[in-house]
């Protein structure tokens, strides 16, 4: 921060008799002046701050000042106790151990003047300020009312540009309360400040000190407005000088700007705790490394001349040497707009970064500049479109992508610049479609009720028509971070005492004050209602098998379990788990084919194109091959055991899977209303069943297949009863399921018939 960047404060501090007065049972008047400037000090010093601050006192036994004669009562009893410089830990020591009351009154205006006089010196020491403050603490109880003196004030506020602000217990309106008899006024003595009735001398006072506070553009300010503004800590301000650009669209049209930072993530200095020597903490520990090799001889090794970067290529070492070879991408320093698209299609959820830029034209390039950059800003506004960036800062940073938001107000037309991430950034997790399930459907009262939640919890809309919105970032500080200084300030002025307790800080009861706001008894009663809308169920994990319970099933208590781990009605869980895979499921394959088909037929249902029938197919031909293999390899299993083991459990299971291939094959047919495809292949896969049921050892083992799988379950064409573009009656469906001992009969008769007449076609050719 340059010199003329910084502040000048000079803090005068009234120090007489009349200070002593308690505002309760342990506070003074003093005490909590004093605690104000141990606030001040301590934002400065957290904020790293190069402003300067003078300290003055008034009504104390010393005299120490330029203005004082030696003789005269004008400017005795004040004494400037510390120059304007930076502050520090002696000053923090100063104002919290060596500041006491005294039996003097002194005068408010003379220690007005000797702070103006102060300013004056360092003028002449060519110290310049940008601003330039005296902060009076006083009761009023002392003020001589000089007119001579008054003048003076005037004119040196005016002349040096000074502002003048003043803290007291009273405010404005105390000014014009009527006195109260002593009895009322003392039996509540101790509850306020405000109980203490103001002297007609403290009144005139006050109005008087007002008038030169409304002169100088300062105000009047009570014990308590302080306090809650100064209660928070503020980490290191730096004033953003902004960092130029040229925006370029395309390769001819390019604006001259200037990107300043809007908002940033808080990260203050002090969090960067040190190492140092404990018996002296002044003395910073420093870190010395030495490097050995790991073989016998134990040699130590020279950083520069001995090590090199390496990358760890699976288990090999590839040495990269980083003089020589650069592995960054060479890039130019740019602001490049590559685009313009729709605000919809960038979504919340890709802004990346931590921090917001605010783009404004550069104001050294002329008005034409910035006519050209408020027309298209307003165009962007007005068709609702987001710019697309690259952004390069300098040739040794990366490349990033982001995009600029248009802002028109009557006051501002700028461009926000958020970043935004690459492919690589992204996590790619899909979860299923929950709106397509019924069991997760929510109904209207449902849906009724969570907006009436979400209105009842809001902060941004104004209850009363003077009421400020509740939540306001301006207003709301991180408490993480006040607690932090709160307690460091502590520790270095006070190490042995306590900490305080965090509850009665002002951020912490901000936060409060919020949460007690949306905690009314309306939003009790709608969470209540919730409860009874939205039951909980607790879902009990599934024991893992081992060796003692690996053939046991897992016992059913009551009908809701049943339905929790039921295989048609998956729970939530298990759509989760299912849903994170989902995205790398290409094909059907051998492993789970149902899951793979379920999984790549809802994207076909979700996404409903124009080439859902295509794509439906294509997964079709995939499941019949399966389907296929799987009942093969259940003939070659049963092909090895005998006709008493035609119920064997891996025999079971094959047949299991490619019925439940046919079945998830129906089910999605019928959803799509694509029945042809499904229809045709039940009717060659029958047929295939009928030339299998043939063979002699095999006519059970398939009859069996048919009868306990198809026909048992019903499961057989789609009929026009189902799809009404199906060209299969019921009773054609239902004759289709007859036993394939009927149908092999007359099959053999067609294959008979046939052949008789090959037999004379051919013998007509001959002929």
């Amino acid at each position: 921060m340059s010199k003329n960047e910084t502040e000048g404060l000079v803090l005068v501090l009234d120090v007489g008799e009349t200070m002593s007065t308690k505002i309760n049972r342990t506070t003074t008047y003093l005490q909590s002046c004093v605690d104000i400037i141990q606030m001040i000090v301590q934002r400065k010093m957290f904020q790293s701050s190069k402003d300067e601050i003078g300290l003055t006192l008034f009504g104390c036994d010393q005299t120490d000042n330029e203005l004082w004669d030696g003789s005269s009562d004008d400017f005795r009893h004040v004494s400037l106790v510390r120059c304007l410089s930076i502050v520090d830990w002696e000053m923090l020591d100063y104002v919290q151990n060596k500041i006491a009351v005294s039996n003097i009154r002194g005068d408010v205006l003379d220690g007005i003047l000797v702070a103006l006089n102060h300013f004056a010196d360092d003028q002449n020491k060519k110290k310049t300020f940008k601003e330039k403050r005296v902060i009076v603490l006083t009761d009023f109880s002392s003020c001589s009312n000089d007119d001579f003196k008054l003048k003076e004030i005037g004119k040196n506020l005016a002349r040096q540009s000074i502002r003048l602000d003043v803290i007291s217990p009273f405010s404005e309106d105390d000014a014009n309360k009527e006195e109260k008899p002593n009895s009322e006024t003392n039996s509540n003595s101790d509850d306020h400040h405000g109980s203490k009735q103001m002297t007609i001398a403290q009144k005139e006072a006050l109005n008087l000190l007002n008038n030169l506070c409304e002169q100088a553009e300062g105000c009047l300010f009570s014990f308590d407005e302080t306090l809650s503004l100064l209660s928070t800590y503020q980490a290191r301000t730096i004033k953003s000088s902004g960092t130029k650009y040229q925006m370029t669209i395309g390769e001819k049209f390019s604006l001259p700007i200037v990107s300043m930072i809007k908002c940033k993530e808080s990260k203050p200095e002090i969090f960067r705790f040190k190492k140092v020597f404990a018996k002296d903490e002044n003395v910073e520990l420093k870190t010395d490394r030495a490097r050995f090799t790991k073989d016998d001889e134990q040699r130590d090794l020279n950083d520069k001349t001995d090590t090199v970067d390496a990358f760890k290529y699976g288990s090999t070492y590839v040495p990269i040497d980083s003089d020589t070879v650069s592995l960054k991408l060479e890039v130019e320093k740019c602001f490049n707009i590559l685009g313009f698209t729709k605000s919809e299609n960038v979504h919340k959820h890709y802004f990346s970064g931590d921090s917001v830029n605010q783009i404004m034209p550069d104001p050294s390039s002329g008005a034409q500049v910035e006519e050209a950059f408020v027309n298209m800003v307003r165009a962007m506004f007005e068709e609702d479109v987001f710019g697309i960036v690259r952004k390069v800062f300098n040739s040794r940073s990366s490349p990033e992508m982001g995009c600029l938001i248009p802002y028109v107000t009557k006051e501002t037309t700028c461009l926000f610049y958020l970043s935004l991430p690459f492919d690589d950034d992204l996590k790619k997790i899909t979860l299923e479609n929950f709106t397509i399930m019924k069991k997760f459907k929510p109904s209207d009262k449902q849906l009724s009720l969570v907006e009436d939640l979400i209105d009842s919890m809001d902060l941004s809309r104004k209850i009363d028509q003077d009421e400020e919105e509740l939540y306001d970032p301006h207003t709301t500080f991180n408490p993480y971070i006040q607690r932090m200084f709160q307690s460091i300030a502590l520790r270095a002025t006070n190490p042995s005492d306590e900490l305080p307790n965090f509850d009665e800080h002002i951020t912490n009861t901000h936060l409060a004050k919020i949460g007690s706001r949306i905690r009314n008894n309306t939003t009790q009663n709608i969470l209540k209602r919730l409860q009874d809308e939205f039951p909980l169920k607790e879902l009990v994990k599934k024991a893992k098998k081992n060796e003692e319970n690996i053939f046991e099933k897992t016992k059913i208590e009551n009908k809701e379990e049943v339905e929790l781990i039921s295989m048609n009605d998956e729970n939530l869980t298990d759509i989760l788990e299912s849903g994170l895979e989902s995205n790398k499921v290409k094909k059907v394959g051998t492993v789970n084919p149902v899951g793979d088909f379920k999984i790549l037929a809802e994207k076909i249902v979700s996404s409903n194109s124009q080439e859902a029938k295509e794509e439906f197919e294509q997964i079709c031909m995939q499941i019949q091959e399966i389907i296929k293999d799987l009942f093969e390899e259940s003939l070659r299993q049963a092909n090895s055991f005998n006709d008493a083991d035609l119920n064997d459990m891996t025999v079971f299971s094959f047949q299991e899977k490619s019925f439940n291939c046919v079945k998830i094959m129906r089910q999605y047919s019928l959803k799509l209303n694509l029945h042809s495809e499904f229809n045709s292949f039940l009717k060659t896969f029958k047929i295939y069943l009928i030339n299998e049921s043939l063979k002699i050892k095999m006519a059970k083992y398939v009859e069996n297949f048919w009868q306990k799988f198809f026909i048992d379950n019903n499961l057989g064409l789609i009929n026009n009863l189902e799809c009404t573009d199906s060209d299969v009656s019921s009773d054609a469906a239902e004759k289709f399921l007859n036993p394939l001992n009927e149908n092999s009969n007359n099959s053999a008769k067609c294959t008979e018939e046939t052949k008789e007449k090959e037999e004379v076609e051919d013998l007509l050719d001959l002929m």
